[in-house]
């Protein structure tokens, strides 16, 4: 068992965070009054855990340190089951998206007590969407045939148009959001005027405006009849996003890597490469924090590292069965797969040629994605020995110690996710419908 830390060091950390702060705000003032006026309002992702994997590349990482005194603050049941990751924004709000039947499938939770700040019943389709949020707390969502923009307070800023049903967005640059459809659409959007800022693609020809739900009972088990079944992972940097893309009429999916930059001055998508992938891709595609490997799991239950330069193959890793959804990388090449319900937590390191295993917690049924911390450690959730409950768990990712656990009172089944905010609250959620918040226990009184 990890020791608690002295208590005056969360008290010194409270004190230079409010230090922080203090001399963040001077400073905006020194410096807007030495600017020319103007403020740069284009949305950009809110810190915390801001869209699907936490990141643009999904790397499913926070920067953040989770308080010593972590306890469980609230629970809500959502209505209805939920498969989306959950999200949450700068204020500590967190997003959820469910497959109720009645009522909200759409909610936006404070923080401080679970309460809604606001619901939508939403059309078929927003039950795949992890919801994305802005610096403003303004979340955007997708359903058939449309993806919509909403502010803070829940009122529609605008909708587009699509073919399909879009997969969880995310921010391209300043003020576009990436949107990509089960049908194969892409499209970037500016997020102020609702305007397309690079041409359309649609990377299969039987895309059908008519039938915005064809293909999409087949993206669950990355079926041929859906083009794009999984988010992509984003680099910003290098202006370039991957996609998990099942061609029309081939056997197996494979990588597909866009650049979207600009030519003569005009933003354009279009293929950097593609790498066929031996039995194909399942999931969610995952960026190393340098962007020069992506890592993809393979139907044959493999890692496979891709050079984002050409989509050349480093290393394949046999991880023993299917990878689930996507996967967690740290940004000193610490990866854990998210395996089938039960599978052990297994962390792996990057070598560059090959993949180590650092170690494995047999005795750990893992039932969710995991999350990675700057502090070393991570966090997942895994089902009670004996038992149908789960329980929250901390480990060292240095030897694979259990540091804590922390009980998930009345649960079962599986967790979508584990995602953290920029102050190291935690939340997760259960297929079942029901949304744990964690925080520190200073904050609950």
């Amino acid at each position: 068992m990890a020791l608690a830390r002295p208590q005056v060091s969360r008290h010194r950390r409270s004190a230079l965070t409010r230090l922080f702060v203090a001399v963040t705000a001077v400073s905006s003032l020194v410096l807007a009054g030495c600017s020319d006026g103007h403020i740069d309002v284009r949305s950009i992702p809110s810190v915390g855990w801001p869209s699907y994997g936490g990141v643009p590349g999904n790397a499913n990482f926070a920067y953040a340190d989770v308080p010593d005194d972590l306890a469980l603050s609230w629970t809500r049941p959502t209505g209805g089951p939920v498969t989306a990751p959950v999200t949450i924004s700068g204020k500590g709000n967190v997003g959820v998206t469910s497959n109720a039947a009645q009522g909200c499938n759409v909610l936006v939770l404070d923080g401080r007590s679970g309460r809604k700040n606001f619901c939508k019943d939403m059309r078929a389709g927003v039950e795949v969407n992890a919801m994305l949020v802005d610096q403003y707390d303004q979340p955007y969502l997708g359903e058939e045939t449309t993806f919509l923009a909403y502010n803070a307070g829940g009122a529609i800023r605008w909708r587009a148009g699509v073919i399909g049903v879009p997969l969880s967005a995310k921010f391209a640059a300043p003020n576009e959001v990436l949107v990509t459809t089960t049908q194969g659409q892409i499209l970037l959007i500016d997020t102020q005027r609702n305007e397309l800022t690079a041409p359309e693609v649609k990377l299969r020809d039987d895309a059908d405006p008519e039938q915005p739900l064809l293909g999409f009972g087949d993206c669950v088990r990355n079926g041929p009849q859906c083009a794009i079944p999984a988010p992509a992972a984003v680099d910003t940097g290098r202006e370039r996003f991957y996609l998990n893309f099942f061609p029309q009429g081939a056997a197996s999916s494979q990588i597909r890597a866009m650049k979207y930059n600009k030519v003569a001055g005009k933003r354009e998508v279009r293929t950097a490469w593609q790498a066929d992938i031996p039995s194909g891709v399942i999931g969610t595609p995952t960026l190393s924090a340098d962007g020069a490997t992506l890592y993809a799991f393979s139907r044959d239950g493999k890692i496979v590292a891709l050079n984002t330069e050409n989509g050349s193959t480093k290393w394949t890793q046999d991880i023993g069965g299917h990878g689930f959804a996507t996967m967690t990388v740290s940004p000193d090449g610490l990866i854990i797969p998210t395996g089938s319900l039960g599978a052990p937590l297994t962390l792996y390191r990057d070598a560059g040629d090959r993949a180590e295993k650092v170690w494995q917690r047999a005795d750990l049924a893992t039932v969710s994605l995991s999350a990675l911390t700057q502090q070393k450690t991570a966090w997942t959730v895994v089902r009670d020995p004996g038992k149908d409950t789960l329980s929250l768990v901390e480990v060292s990712t240095d030897d694979g110690a259990t540091k804590r656990t922390l009980p998930l009172p009345n649960s079962s089944g599986f967790a979508t996710g584990v995602s953290v905010s920029f102050s190291g609250q935690i939340a997760t959620a259960t297929n079942l419908g029901e949304v744990y918040f964690f925080d520190s226990k200073a904050n609950l009184r």
